[in-house]
């Protein structure tokens, strides 16, 4: 165990060293406003833009103190010296906000402003929203400048849109200027997200910068998952995953919400924009779950059950949690809480087990596991800037992130397919090596010896007794026909036609030994396959080794029956036996029993046990299942 930690420390380093870079990002984002005072400039609802320079493209967050007024549009209505109802910090609900004891509802309008002071002469700059899931109209000086959707007062009827519906320069021409934000919402109540004042060539460049880079990551993305799809379809067997599949596809809606992609949809699309973020958040908690459960363990060994359960009540509890907790305390990034109560779940998912598992690590786990870590960090540095928790551009981390996770993914299944036709070559290798090593075995059970004995035999029979010569030179025929044909065959024979050929050859071995050697066969079940050149080994054993060496000679016992659902093959002799450890030794004929385990293991499952002692015999069993002996009907015609 000591030396498999070792070997996995860089999972552990990585995983550091990802909630490193995510912390440092976070600090950055935390220390950069309170130290830069052209980010954030907002106190009291007022804006000094004393000594900006709009041109070198930095934008001015809007994250501060608001006027609120409830229920009021005060540049639509043409409402003048209103005093406003609180002061709000945006971003934020207004359902945190109470009117006669009882919490604003989330359906209402309203009207937020601020005032900017000290303002550069002749400055031509856009207030944007990004992403902002309400109607807003915004306002200077009264004129109107942008918005997007339409700001009704019946939030019934009120239509929410992901992008600006018009967009007009915002000139500064006097040095001090109201701006007015109005909204109307029905889910998402307010001023959830940060109002940024900006250049607009900037904003302009940024914008078209955005879409390209956007879509070329999305588009790499989707070029991956429809190759993974098609290799899905195409090579079934060949090991893809569907539920990776369905997490790539899963995340890449995720990803569709922040980009110019999603507005295009949002546009055609007769479900209004907030209440499309819905199943997009669900989308992303779902790809969560579905990775985690078929993430796959370093060693490769299935997940069990019961941890995919825990799995998914933990993911979802995580969710549950995040909304409860946005609700309960109006916190406008709880998407972005999700992320952070999912990080210790899919620490211990992913880093725990490989200290635990008790088999060596996969090598093709680790890129798998640094795109998922990825996907993570770019989820939640990008939820995070989109809430507004720090002025950091979220278009492209979780983009990268997915394109990170869809490479890893095709690689290591690259790797894997490789592998599997290395197998494959070594598979073939293999069966050319079987086969040359069956046809050697074949070869090898014709002694040179044996051949001379017994043209030997036959020729002396041929002056003594020329019917049993005729017989002989038959049972010598059809033993030569057997073994030649038994070198071609790679697939299990009848076997009946097994014992044809050992029944030639115990002919021939009586013929030469006489009363020396006595054969009992008592075949109770033939209807099965055997592999060729399996069982007529063992019985010629029995007799060169067993019986041959014993002066007085002996008995050789086959029998083959039916029991408890497999088929037993028994060759016994009194010879003189041996010790079974002697069978290690290439010598003593080790290797060919060998290749018969190897053989009848491959072919049929089956087994080969042998038992023998010393001056008492030898036992040989075979044991074969059923199924795999493929059991015929006598009757049957073959």
């Amino acid at each position: 165990m000591k030396a498999l930690r070792k070997e996995n420390k860089k999972y552990i380093w990585a995983a550091c060293l990802c909630f490193m870079i995510i912390g440092l990002v976070i600090f950055m984002g935390i220390w950069q406003p309170l130290h830069d005072p052209e980010i954030s400039r907002l106190e009291n609802s007022t804006v000094d833009l004393q000594g900006i320079d709009f041109d070198t493209g930095k934008p001015i967050i809007l994250k501060g103190e608001w006027e609120f007024f409830w229920q009021k549009l005060l540049v639509t209505d043409h409402l003048k010296d209103q005093e406003p109802d609180a002061l709000v910090q945006v971003p934020s609900y207004w359902t945190q906000l109470e009117q006669d004891g009882q919490a604003l509802p989330n359906e209402g309008y309203a009207s937020y402003r601020i005032r900017l002071v000290n303002c550069p002469p002749e400055a031509d700059v856009l207030v944007v929203v990004p992403n902002l899931p309400s109607a807003y109209r915004i306002f200077l000086n009264g004129q109107p400048v942008s918005g997007s959707g339409t700001v009704l007062k019946n939030p019934e009827n009120t239509e929410v849109f992901p992008s600006y519906i018009e967009m007009n320069t915002l000139p500064l021409r006097s040095s001090e200027c109201e701006l007015v934000i109005e909204v109307s919402s029905h889910v998402y109540p307010g001023l959830c997200l940060t109002p940024i004042l900006i250049d607009r060539s900037t904003y302009e460049q940024a914008a078209e910068r955005d879409i390209i880079f956007s879509s070329l990551l999305l588009g790499i993305a989707i070029v991956f998952i429809i190759f993974y799809a098609m290799d899905r379809m195409l090579k079934p067997k060949s090991g893809y995953s569907v539920t990776i599949l369905l997490v790539m596809i899963l995340f890449l809606l995720k990803s569709f919400y922040r980009g110019p992609i999603f507005s295009a949809f949002c546009f055609w699309s007769p479900i209004p924009y907030d209440y499309m973020l819905f199943p997009f958040h669900a989308a992303g908690v779902a790809a969560w779950g579905i990775l985690l459960c078929a993430n796959p363990k370093p060693s490769g060994v299935p997940r069990s059950k019961k941890r995919i359960v825990c799995v998914n009540l933990l993911v979802l509890g995580a969710y549950a949690i995040a909304v409860g907790i946005g609700l309960a305390f109006h916190i406008t990034w709880w998407w972005a809480l999700v992320d952070i109560l999912l990080a210790p779940i899919l620490f211990v998912g992913m880093v725990k087990p490989i200290l635990q598992d008790e088999h060596a690590p996969s090598p093709y786990f680790f890129p798998y596991y640094l795109g998922c870590l990825c996907v993570y960090a770019g989820c939640l540095l990008g939820d995070m800037a989109l809430g507004g928790l720090f002025p950091f551009d979220d278009s492209f981390a979780f983009q990268i992130g997915l394109v990170c996770l869809t490479i890893a993914i095709k690689y290591v299944d690259g790797k894997r397919l490789n592998a599997i036709q290395n197998e494959a070559l070594k598979v073939a290798e293999m069966r050319a090596e079987l086969q040359q090593a069956q046809t050697n075995l074949a070869l090898h059970q014709i002694q040179p010896h044996f051949l001379y004995n017994a043209l030997l035999a036959i020729k002396v029979l041929c002056r003594k007794d020329p019917e049993k010569a005729e017989k002989a030179v038959y049972d010598f025929s059809t033993y030569l026909r057997g073994n030649m044909d038994s070198i071609e065959s790679t697939e299990p024979i009848l076997f009946e036609e097994e014992l044809q050929n050992i029944r030639a050859y115990l002919n021939i071995e009586q013929m030469r030994f006489g009363e020396r050697l006595h054969v009992i066969l008592d075949i109770r079940c033939r209807n099965f396959m055997v592999p060729p050149l399996t069982v007529q080994p063992l019985v010629e054993n029995a007799v060169r080794h067993g019986i041959c060496k014993k002066i007085e000679g002996g008995t050789v016992s086959l029998c083959s029956y039916q029991k408890d659902g497999f088929v037993w093959i028994e060759i016994l002799d009194d010879g003189v036996g041996f010790d079974v450890e002697q069978l290690q030794s290439s010598s003593f004929g080790g290797v060919g029993i060998k290749n018969l385990r190897y053989r009848l293991e491959t072919l049929l499952k089956a087994k080969l046990e042998i038992q023998s002692e010393v001056g008492k015999g030898t036992k040989q069993v075979i044991q074969i299942p059923e199924q795999e002996a493929q059991l015929f009907d006598e009757d049957d015609d073959r």
